[in-house]
């Protein structure tokens, strides 16, 4: 049986070797970081680099710890409560950021970001289909 969805929002999303790639602002403490992470539906958390936590003004270590499994083996992160902003859509999660840097990408995973939205994703053309999610 047919299902009809509908969202409010739509992006043409630019089609990179590296994946689904999401302009992004963090803040906290007055202090905006713009940058952009990777769509990661099978990433447990919203991870990001030591340097973005670094530039809000984070002190990385106070946060909650959790070690994270990668393909590549292990990633010690801390949790911070932030606001995240991917195109018009804005909320406050728990975002993880690296301990040390060089983390060369940022992750929009399922909880802190996914769950907080209505989302479809058609990649054969590009488009993102989005909304936040009210119950």
């Amino acid at each position: 049986m047919p299902t009809e969805l509908s969202f409010d929002f739509s992006y043409l999303y630019p089609d990179r070797p590296g994946g689904i790639t999401l302009p992004t602002a963090l803040s906290f403490g007055g202090k905006i970081v713009h940058t952009y992470a990777n769509v990661d539906c099978g990433a447990e958390c919203c991870i990001f680099s030591n340097e973005v936590g670094r530039r809000l003004g984070l002190d990385i270590e106070t946060g909650i710890p959790k070690l994270m499994g990668s393909l590549t083996g292990t990633l010690d992160t801390f949790g911070h409560e932030v606001t995240i902003q991917t195109l018009n859509v804005a909320f406050v999660s728990v975002v993880y950021f690296a301990k040390y840097p060089g983390v060369s990408r940022n992750l929009l995973g399922r909880n802190g970001w996914l769950r907080q939205l209505r989302l479809a994703i058609i990649d054969y053309d590009n488009m993102l289909y989005y909304g936040k999610y009210e119950p």
